[in-house]
């Protein structure tokens, strides 16, 4: 998993750099680069945090929670091979803009996390601060953010298909998460009954969160 991470951010920095020699610096380009420094900052964390993570506690069981942490993890890196299609200036401003908060949003929630990060479902420790106090899943909900602009930059069936595999993989992961965190800490269930599962409760609702078992 480290070596994967290291490589994505040393490919990313090198294609950083290059894009960096340029000469002319529209506002498309300097947007475009934005992107790629907040993408290259959350790969960056996510080694970080995978090499500092704690031991885990309690690891879900069966193969199922594995092929769906895999599927869900992995499944965007086949977006590299779908074909690009050309698409107005104003669009892919627009995809870099949400690209770009995606991935910032994603480095505040991996940040918060900490050392209780893992791909497979497990507790390590529970984390209800910062973003968590917000909705149970931020970064789940954060790197949906990310793939709704990968759609917009390339808008084509396949790219639809893939992000749909992703979003249905990421939410077994949630499933089996909820269901290990649930066994480990005892004041999980208090936790969920007061703070949704991805999307930020309005003022004033007071509805308690379903529960995934």
């Amino acid at each position: 998993m480290v070596l994967y991470f290291t490589v994505c951010a040393t490919l990313k920095a090198g294609a950083l750099v290059t894009a960096l020699r340029g000469a002319e610096w529209p506002t498309a380009r300097i947007i475009g680069v934005v992107a790629d420094v907040a993408a290259l900052g959350f790969l960056v964390l996510v080694v970080a945090t995978t090499v500092a993570r704690l031991p885990p506690l309690k690891t879900a069981q069966g193969l199922e929670p594995r092929i769906s942490a895999l599927i869900g993890c992995f499944a965007t890196v086949t977006l590299i091979a779908v074909p690009r299609v050309e698409i107005l200036p104003q669009i892919e401003l627009t995809a870099n803009l949400i690209t770009i908060v995606g991935f910032a949003l994603c480095v505040w929630c991996l940040w918060w996390l900490g050392r209780s990060f893992s791909i497979a479902a497990q507790a390590r420790r529970l984390v209800t601060a910062g973003p968590y106090q917000i909705v149970r899943h931020p970064l789940y909900a954060c790197e949906a953010i990310v793939l709704l602009g990968i759609l917009f930059g390339n808008p084509t069936w396949a790219t639809v298909a893939i992000c749909a595999i992703a979003l249905a993989f990421q939410y077994r992961r949630i499933i089996n998460e909820e269901r290990v965190l649930r066994a480990t800490f005892p004041e999980y269930h208090e936790y969920a009954q007061r703070v949704p599962m991805l999307l930020p409760r309005f003022a004033g609702a007071s509805l308690p969160a379903p529960d995934p078992r």
